[in-house]
């Protein structure tokens, strides 16, 4: 049984139900995760029972007064949201990091630049916890000082970027396919603390989804950022430190040390991730470090 037959059934289980009735907390929550189609769907089904309560029961007046009072609670339960925002200030990264840390499915990302270390330390927590995330950014504006891009592709992030003279200048992000959040602010201290900067929340459906659509779009048309993650650098990082304890190149148990980390590196290779012949690979793991087959 889908979340709509048992909206359905327990509207249509209690007839005598009023506006005033508080819902029971599972009957609430699947309320509040309907969309604008979902709860318009609901609403015609209850429609089509109203129709049969009123054919049934001989009460046309009643099954209209059961109706007005489903329809009435589904509002009251439905979950929107519209904010605009302003910086600067604490409400844009305050709010932006609230909505991320609700995230209950997935997080898209797609912003010019990204060096708000608490923003940043959000997401691979999201993503830690089992959320898809994943992030579009510029390609230019991730080599700039302080960029938190390659630490969260390091973390296993899936993170793509541009490959162009202009610029990925969107800033956006899409959370749960239900909210988006758009407006001229960027992921930086400077535009939290002195940027006269704007941010629109909301639930619009319409909007929404078009945001889902030209993120799709863009995903598909950008580039892997491929880096290291945190275990495979560590891992060369303890090769490295091996390498220079041991002399690497001498005769005996050394030389097969060194024999076995050249297979390794050229299997993996350790590469530049700033280097554009090294990232710019359409179809490729971004964290593996090679195009796939």
């Amino acid at each position: 049984m889908n979340v709509l037959d048992e909206i359905v059934d327990y509207f249509r289980d209690n007839y005598y139900i009023n506006k005033d009735n508080d819902l029971p907390k599972e009957i609430s929550e699947q309320l509040n995760t309907l969309d604008r189609v979902q709860r318009g769907e609901l609403k015609a089904r209850l429609a089509n029972e109203a129709k049969k309560l009123a054919t049934s029961n001989a009460d046309a007046v009643g099954a209209i007064r059961w109706l007005d009072s489903s329809y009435l609670l589904i509002e009251h339960n439905s979950f929107r949201l519209h904010e605009v925002l302003f910086s600067p200030g604490q409400d844009i990264p305050e709010n932006l990091a609230f909505y991320l840390s609700q995230a209950k499915e997935s997080i898209d990302i797609c912003v010019y630049t990204i060096s708000d270390e608490k923003l940043a330390k959000c997401l691979i927590a999201m993503h830690k916890k089992g959320i898809k995330v994943r992030v579009i950014t510029d390609n230019h504006k991730m080599q700039d000082s302080g960029s938190q891009i390659k630490n969260l592709a390091r973390e296993g992030i899936s993170v793509k970027i541009d490959n162009s003279k202009y610029h990925m200048h969107n800033k956006f992000g899409i959370i749960d396919d239900r909210i988006i959040f758009t407006g001229s602010y960027n992921w930086t201290y400077t535009a939290q603390q002195y940027n006269q900067e704007n941010l629109i929340i909301t639930t619009n459906y319409t909007i929404v989804h078009k945001f889902i659509d030209e993120f799709a779009l863009l995903w598909d048309t950008m580039y892997w950022l491929r880096v290291q993650t945190n275990k495979k650098a560590d891992k060369s990082a303890k090769r490295r430190e091996a390498k220079r304890h041991n002399h690497v190149g001498g005769e005996g148990e050394v030389g097969k040390v060194e024999n076995k980390h050249r297979v390794e590196e050229h299997e993996f290779p350790n590469i530049d991730p700033f280097d554009p012949e090294d990232y710019l690979v359409p179809d490729a793991d971004p964290h593996l470090n090679l195009p796939k087959p």
